[in-house]
């Protein structure tokens, strides 16, 4: 199935009531509900047995939840709808857009390869993540662990990755410009790091 099938294949209807679902179950103000699983998804699982949520569009946001599992592929988030403090594990958000929102908290194990994340405000920890061929133009991070993560194609230009770590991270034909990377510390292989061209590169460690 190809990516204008996945967007189409959402009706209003179907659209409306997860997003029905998904505002009685995230934010702050239902940590009482006992139950606070992802919803169901009307078209089952995928091949890789992820509930199937490719495609869909989101108008609230994924916040103060725990997710596993599950298939984002394609997926538009709209309105003021994000990834906020909330946990996701083996996830895919594929092709995602996500530009200028919160992508915040814990990722184990996530796919963003070709998200667009321009802009967007990241925070916490990106464990055994893979950002092959992601936008990361203008992301702030700030204070944030990366550990066995592949940035390799991605677009790093005008992000500020302030007092970062990078642990065993590749970036292979990464593309860095006009950015800071000021404090942060890299740990692992010399040869996985990118050219960095005019970034500022003040107080930055290296270690092998």
């Amino acid at each position: 199935m190809n990516k204008k099938f996945l967007l189409a294949r959402w009706q209003d209807d179907q659209l409306s009531e997860v997003n029905r679902r998904l505002a009685a179950i995230a934010g702050k103000h239902n940590l009482h509900q006992q139950d606070r699983s992802f919803p169901p998804s009307p078209y089952g699982q995928t091949e890789a047995r992820l509930k199937d949520y490719r495609g869909v569009t989101l108008t609230e946001s994924i916040q103060y939840l725990t997710l596993q599992d599950i298939d984002f592929s394609y997926s538009r988030f709209e309105d003021s709808a994000s990834l906020n403090t909330s946990t996701f594990t083996n996830c895919c958000l594929d092709e995602v857009r996500l530009d200028k929102r919160f992508v915040t908290h814990t990722f184990n194990h996530c796919s963003f390869r070709g998200a667009k994340l321009n802009g967007a405000r990241m925070s916490k920890a990106f464990h055994d993540c893979d950002f092959t061929g992601c936008n990361l133009s203008k992301v702030i991070a700030n204070d944030v662990s990366f550990i066995r993560c592949r940035f390799d194609g991605a677009n790093f230009r005008s992000a500020l990755m302030l007092y970062c770590r990078f642990e065993e991270c590749s970036f292979d034909g990464a593309l860095f410009q006009d950015g800071s990377i000021a404090g942060s510390r890299f740990a692992g292989e010399a040869c996985l790091l990118p050219e960095w061209g005019n970034t500022v590169l003040d107080h930055v460690k290296f270690q092998e």
